[in-house]
């Protein structure tokens, strides 16, 4: 019995000392998270009892025009907020705040009394609340601030609220991008500049932080810290506010008078990569980007073409502007000269698929010159064949195609050139005259250039300079490589120059000024066949006594006309109309005289 008893007390102490050991456990491990794993966490929290922390924002940099024009700045505009403990009669705030947001907000006649009454309801609901603190609205200006605080309410308080302005409104804004909140309320820059460079811009916010009692009131002689903000730095573009400006214009009008879905200009100095002027339509304007979204009645496919940098983000194929980078490798390898002639009398087959020129006509014997004048199909894929698969396609990488031409811009695509072990005869053939590839209007006035300028690919940019606290960085031109030789280039400069004269585009041409260019119009293909009704319409071309500018227009389904010699040449050259007198550039009967 005495043994039993025993056995039943020793039962008893290991429970008890199983139980003490399994708390100790829990407790030493407890003490191990918040000591050891969760160190900083705590630390934190209970500094957050001692200390006030208080972020300063920092000026987000301006984005200039090279000519000193601000294209993007900073606004102090105000938030009001409502203290609803300290507002003792509420009717009054809401009579008053109603009438001065109307007076704020009312745009047409007749809105006054629908917009009297939803502020009224909106404020009531705000001030029924236990809170200490609400927002009632946004993006007040500073007059719009004063109007209000002469009310002499109380409860009713502002806080200075940063707000993107773009003071020449829609210009530029597909190279500018904009400013928005992200997903954790922040501002941030996308698309355009604003993004590529949104770490530039936005600088460093600042911070103050200062101990406080156990009421959270700030303690006169307790400890204080100011960081002051690092200001974002200033961007200055290569684009020319005036340039720009005549390309928007004429792009607008172009897209409406041929009535195309969408349309781009790029205008560039062909001699160091440098984007004067780049714009797309249809446009948006960047301040208001957000409540369009909101109001906008237009389909999905019309929103993202009004946000698209069509310029460098939009791939199509070319057409016949991709036979002068055919006609540059032949010449470039020596496979043909001005004089080389070939045989025009009919259709051509490769692989069994039919190559005809695009109206159907034959010119019997011709010459390379006559090629690019005719924008002959039969003739640039004999060329092309000439030149052969591996070799046109180090040529066209070369130029640039189907590689990202490195612009300073968020959304450049690459394009699409296949790899040539993969083509077939007719893929060569097709290639040579600009289809079964795709490019960007960026890519193809950059291949441009590089006969233009001597034979050199220079990077595309629209950066000049970052300023930032007296210290300017300049960012330099970019020689990517040799193309073509010298010689090959002013041979193709003399081949376009003829094209020109005697092309279709001899119609339009400017009396005063040489233009070496190209036309292409390109079929769009749907279902897998091209529909003649349906192109995209190109032309590109310098002024090559002076080589100041170069210039792609591009209309996408222009209605009133399929071909770019009735489209894209007139508006092409109504541009250049403009520009030479910008410039003062002189007639060229009177240069070097």
């Amino acid at each position: 019995m005495r043994k039993k008893r025993a056995t039943n007390e020793n039962f008893r102490l290991n429970i008890l000392i199983g139980f003490f050991l399994s708390v100790s456990v829990v407790f030493v491990l407890r003490l191990f998270f918040i000591q050891v794993v969760g160190h900083e966490k705590y630390k934190a929290l209970a500094q957050d009892q001692y200390w006030n922390l208080q972020d300063i924002p920092a000026r987000r940099g301006n984005i200039m025009s090279r000519d000193g024009f601000v294209l993007a700045t900073t606004q102090t505009h105000y938030l009001m907020y409502l203290e609803p403990q300290k507002i003792e009669n509420k009717d009054k705030v809401i009579r008053y705040l109603s009438d001065a947001l109307v007076k704020i907000n009312a745009e047409r006649e007749g809105e006054a009394d629908i917009l009297k009454s939803g502020f009224e309801k909106k404020i009531a609901n705000l001030l029924d609340t236990t809170l200490q603190w609400v927002i009632l609205e946004h993006n007040l200006t500073p007059y719009q601030k004063e109007d209000i605080e002469s009310l002499n309410l109380v409860g009713v308080g502002f806080e200075e609220e940063p707000v993107r302005y773009y003071p020449e409104g829609t210009l530029a804004s597909h190279v500018l991008g904009f400013v928005a909140s992200n997903e954790r309320g922040d501002k941030q820059g996308y698309e355009g500049i604003e993004g590529k460079l949104d770490a530039d811009l936005k600088g460093k916010p600042g911070r103050i932080v200062e101990e406080k009692d156990a009421m959270g009131a700030p303690i006169l002689v307790g400890g204080y810290t100011k960081v002051p903000p690092i200001n974002g730095r200033d961007i200055v573009l290569t684009l020319d506010r005036s340039v720009q400006y005549i390309i928007e214009k004429h792009i607008k009008n172009g897209v409406e008078m041929y009535d195309a879905v969408s349309g781009s200009v790029i205008v560039m100095d062909p001699t160091n990569g440098e984007v004067i002027a780049m714009a797309n339509y249809p446009t948006y304007d960047p301040a208001n980007f957000t409540d369009e979204e909101k109001e906008t009645t237009q389909s999905p496919h019309r929103k993202s073409l009004e946000r698209k940098n069509l310029s460098i983000s939009e791939t199509y194929e070319p057409g016949s502007v991709m036979k002068p980078l055919t006609v540059s490798a032949a010449v470039d390898l020596k496979k043909v000269t001005l004089s080389t002639s070939y045989e025009d009398y009919g259709p051509v087959y490769y692989s069994g698929h039919k190559i005809d020129n695009w109206d159907g006509k034959h010119h019997g014997t011709m010459n390379i010159v006559q090629l690019l004048q005719k924008s002959n199909n039969i003739g640039a894929a004999w060329v092309g064949h000439l030149v052969g698969s591996e070799n046109l396609s180090e040529y066209m990488s070369n130029f640039g195609l189907g590689n990202k031409g490195g612009i300073d811009l968020e959304g450049e695509d690459t394009g699409i050139l296949r790899d040539y072990s993969s083509w077939t005869d007719i893929d060569l053939a097709n290639i040579a005259f600009g289809q079964g590839i795709s490019v960007t209007p960026l890519q193809m006035l950059d291949a441009f250039n590089t006969i233009a300028n001597g034979g050199e690919l220079f990077q595309p940019k629209v950066i000049l300079e970052i300023r930032d606290e007296g210290k300017v960085l300049s960012i330099p031109p970019k020689n990517v490589r040799r193309v073509i030789s010298k010689e090959t280039s002013d041979t193709m400069v003399n081949m376009l120059i003829q094209a020109v004269e005697g092309g279709e585009s001899k119609f339009f041409n400017l009396k005063d000024y040489k233009i070496a260019g190209k036309t292409g119009t390109a079929q769009i293909p749907v279902r897998g066949e091209y529909d003649p009704t349906k192109t995209n319409a190109t032309f590109i071309g310098f002024l090559p006594e002076t080589k100041k500018f170069s210039m792609i227009v591009r209309l996408d389904r222009p209605s009133t006309s399929p071909y770019a010699a009735e489209t894209a040449v007139p508006l092409w050259m109504s541009i250049t109309d403009e520009l030479v007198k910008y410039y003062g550039i002189p007639p060229d009967n009177t240069i070097g005289n």
